[in-house]
Parts: C-alpha cells; sequence; structure tokens
C-alpha cells in the first residue's frame, strides 16, 4: 500500500497547508500590528483637566463645597488616565521607561487629592454642625492651608506626568 493516494488528496493537503500558513501568518501579523486600546491623547487630555480642575479647586477654597467638587472631578479625570496608562503599558511590546515615574507621581497625586477632598468634606460638615467660635477662624485657616499645600503638590506631581 502506497502513501501516495492521488493527485487530487496531494492538492488538498497542500492547500490546506497553504491556507493554515496564511492564517498563520495573518495572526502574527495582526498580533504584531495591534494597538494601544486607549488613546495616548485622550489619556493626555485627561490629565491636562486634572490639572486644570485642582487649579480652580486652589482658586475656590472659600467655598468649601465647590472646592470639594472640583477636586472630586479632578480625582476622577486623573483615575481615568491612570488606568488608561496602565492599560497601554500591560498591552505595549516594549516598556515606556518612563511609566514607573509618571505611575508614581499620578498615585501620590490622587492620594493627596482624596486627603484635600476628605478634609474639605469633614470640615464643610463640622462647620455646619457647630457655628465658629470666638477665635474660630484659626482652625478653618490651618484646615485651608493644609488644603491648599495638598492641592498645590498635587498639581506639581500632575503636571509632572510626561505622557
Amino acid at each position: 500500500m502506497s502513501l501516495d493516494t492521488g493527485p487530487v488528496s496531494r492538492y488538498t493537503c497542500l492547500a490546506l497547508a497553504l491556507l493554515l500558513s496564511a492564517v498563520a501568518a495573518e495572526t502574527s501579523a495582526h498580533a504584531q500590528s495591534r494597538r494601544p486600546p486607549y488613546d495616548a491623547a485622550e489619556i493626555q487630555r485627561q490629565i491636562q483637566k486634572s490639572v486644570q480642575l485642582q487649579r480652580q479647586a486652589l482658586q475656590s477654597l472659600t467655598d468649601a463645597g465647590q472646592a470639594e467638587r472640583l477636586v472630586r472631578n479632578a480625582w476622577t479625570e486623573l483615575r481615568a488616565a491612570l488606568n488608561g496608562m496602565t492599560l497601554n503599558a500591560s498591552e505595549a511590546k516594549f516598556v515606556d521607561p518612563l511609566f514607573d515615574i509618571n505611575n508614581k507621581n499620578a498615585q501620590n497625586a490622587l492620594a493627596l487629592l482624596q486627603i484635600a477632598a476628605d478634609s474639605l468634606k469633614t470640615n464643610q460638615s463640622a462647620s455646619a454642625v457647630r457655628p465658629d467660635q470666638e477665635g474660630g477662624g484659626q482652625p478653618q485657616a490651618s484646615y485651608l492651608d493644609g488644603v491648599r499645600r495638598n492641592l498645590e503638590e498635587a498639581v506639581r506631581l500632575t503636571n509632572g506626568i510626561a505622557y
């Protein structure tokens, strides 16, 4: 009995082999040309929007409710940008040498924004419960100084994110 069963079988095997190699080549080319899931321009826009909101919050510290909303929106924009950067880095063929620095700056800025927002909310609700006593302006000024320092540092860190 011969392994060669005829020209039809030989051509069928050849066609099948060519088809499989074409599919494998297409899959390989598609895998290499895959784009990051998030657009770098969109991530940069989110970072800049966060910085803008942080600056607006700094200017509106006299209205604690408005400042808190601005800080929380800035946190949300920065968190979305960080998520996009992280997903892009996980899909990248080559590691971005600035990713670790950008990630650290974003994480630190997020923590400072969270502290500022929590402080604004806590002191806003505390001042609504108890009226200012004589000389009560001092504690409010000190908490606002801390919020201001946190926001200024968050702006500096967020500006340092190079994406």
